[in-house]
């Protein structure tokens, strides 16, 4: 809603803050802090828009979510369901001005094949492989639950950026690089140059079979860290190396403690009886910022013997949490 009250001020001949303050006052909210959001009525009115244009938008792009009221599986539930952090909009979409989304969607506008992260605008008309990227983050990824910040492209994007450290980046990376002037593969610069490489392996570690065959304590370690190089390499089309191995064992490790973690959760403080395990992982998850744990199958995972440990949050308190990146990423 911020963004549509920039480009209605701009529209108006007005600064976006003195629509700000002027929706503020209407509303009766606090001029010092308001929520905008409690003026979604008032934004509506003075731009011309159906009643409830905002609540509907917010309903159609909401993210998917794991919360009790669907079992804690993926579902995109009316009382849960949040919509990503607001991002910058296509230029091009925008009429050139710079103002910020909410909607379904990651990186790319397929409409004008444009690179539009971070107030970004660069063409991407000669890389199609990203078109195609986007379509299965704003589908495929995102009915498991999977945005922008969620963690799980951060944590491939990661992968990938350790396996360039030893490994010279084939013909496509290298032309990418070239063509879309990325000098040096750092954190934020090698989702641009490997955005497809990076989707496409978010997608094979968020399968529910893949995620639940790498942390379950049915397999050894050495067999699941393997599991998670060779995904990494079939991907990049290459061979493991020294450092995307040391980082896949931290990833997996990581992630098998936090599914021990939540095999011993208990129902709440004072009540010592075994919590729903696939609640308890999504408590583990949030504990250990392991963002595989949401993807976990608890029918494909050996469960361990019960022996009562940590008490899982309310379910309130898990509903207003929002997924966030693996701490193994910050430290990678």
């Amino acid at each position: 809603m911020t963004g549509f009250l920039g480009r209605l001020a701009t529209a108006n001949s007005l600064t976006p803050r003195d629509l700000r303050l002027h929706v503020t006052d209407l509303a009766g909210l606090s001029p010092s802090r308001p929520n905008l959001e409690r003026a979604a009525a008032w934004t509506e009115r003075l731009g011309a828009l159906a009643p409830g244009h905002f609540d509907a938008d917010a309903r159609r792009n909401a993210m998917y979510v794991r919360c009790q009221h669907y079992g804690w599986q993926p579902a995109l539930c009316k009382r849960c369901g949040y919509t990503q952090a607001p991002r910058s909009a296509c230029r091009r979409c925008a009429d050139g001005d710079q103002t910020s989304v909410r909607s379904r969607g990651g990186a790319v506008c397929n409409r004008h094949r444009r690179w539009h992260l971070d107030a970004a605008d660069v063409d991407l008309a000669s890389f199609p492989e990203y078109a195609h990227a986007e379509r299965c983050l704003s589908g495929t990824l995102w009915k498991r639950g999977v945005g922008l910040a969620t963690g799980e492209l951060q944590l491939a994007a990661t992968l990938i950026r350790c396996w360039m450290t030893d490994e010279r980046p084939d013909a496509r990376i290298e032309d990418r690089m070239s063509a879309l002037e990325v000098g040096t593969l750092d954190a934020d610069a090698v989702l641009l140059a490997a955005y497809p490489e990076v989707v496409r392996l978010a997608t094979v570690l968020t399968d529910l079979s893949f995620a639940s065959y790498l942390l379950s304590p049915r397999f050894s370690l050495a067999e699941q860290v393997w599991a998670l190089e060779a995904a990494v390499i079939t991907v990049m089309r290459g061979s493991t190396t020294a450092r995307l191995h040391d980082v896949a064992e931290k990833i997996v490790t990581r992630g098998k403690a936090a599914v021990e973690t939540a095999f011993g959760m208990r129902q709440n403080a004072h009540n010592k009886r075994p919590a729903t395990l696939e609640k308890a992982l999504v408590a583990s998850s949030q504990r250990h910022r392991s963002c595989l744990l949401r993807h976990l199958s608890t029918v494909r995972i050996q469960i361990l013997p019960y022996q009562p440990g940590l008490a899982v949050p309310r379910s309130r308190v898990l509903d207003r949490h929002r997924p966030l990146p693996d701490l193994v990423m910050v430290d990678a």
